[in-house]
């Protein structure tokens, strides 16, 4: 082994026992150049139900995080979330904007229930009349919050202190 680690430009306790450094400092003699190199570790994935707005609008509610049969859905990402966390498919066009940020009918978010929710931030809130939960861009303006579309045909919502944020949406993924 010792001599194949070394034909490599490896090391042999690395190529063993996956112990250690995995490159040595160059080949046998010290003037060859190894063409083996630093190989790109796999992104780690996480799994995440989808769920509906409504049972996102009752999320605070739930005595645990993901009841026996909360989804029959899932999808992964590359995030690792601070809390609980699930995907909502997002309907209507209230968060599609003819400029800049644009999010569309039929994406899917993930929303983080314990990421910070500041202003600026697009985030899933529950307003006192409605049983569904909301998704909108938290702003402050003059010192009061509001939750606002992204689409300009849509109204602004005041954040009262009736309203409850669920979670901030960290992601995005469209699929075709």
């Amino acid at each position: 082994m010792v001599k194949i680690a070394d034909a490599c430009g490896v090391s042999a306790k690395w190529l063993s026992d996956e112990i250690g450094p995995m490159t040595m400092g160059g080949g046998t003699s010290g003037s060859e150049s190894s063409n083996v190199g630093e190989a790109r570790q796999p992104v780690e994935s996480f799994r995440y139900p989808v769920i509906s707005w409504v049972a996102a609008g009752t999320w605070a509610e739930a005595i645990e995080p993901y009841p026996a049969g909360f989804s029959d859905r899932y999808e992964f990402s590359e995030y690792d979330s601070k809390g609980p966390a699930f995907w909502l498919e997002v309907k209507g066009d209230s968060m599609t904007s003819p400029v800049g940020q644009s999010i569309t009918e039929g994406t899917l978010i993930l929303v983080d229930t314990e990421a910070e929710a500041a202003p600026g931030k697009l985030v899933i809130a529950k307003l006192p009349d409605s049983n569904e939960a909301t998704f909108k861009k938290l702003v402050n303006d003059g010192g009061k919050l509001f939750l606002k579309p992204l689409n300009p045909a849509w109204r602004i919502e005041p954040f009262t202190e009736d309203c409850r944020i669920v979670g901030v949406v960290v992601r995005a993924l469209q699929k075709f």
